[in-house]
């Protein structure tokens, strides 16, 4: 994704090494947030439901600080 530029998802899904779909972990979403803050709105496939990273990701450490 970084090498060929892009910054900003619509949507994505991460696999599991068992072949099950599960949410990305703390540090990928935390991640897609500094890439591009639209990525909030992007939509995480879970098995039988779609979230948005914002609903993965409530409390972004950059909202939290006193600057």
């Amino acid at each position: 994704m970084l090498k060929s530029g892009t910054a900003q998802i619509t949507a994505l899904a991460t696999v599991s090494n068992d072949h099950r779909l599960m949410p990305p972990c703390g540090r990928s979403r935390e991640m897609l947030f500094q890439l591009h803050r639209e990525n909030l709105r992007a939509v995480v496939v879970l098995d039988g439901a779609l979230v948005t990273v914002a609903e993965l990701l409530p409390m972004r450490w950059q909202e939290l600080r006193d600057d």
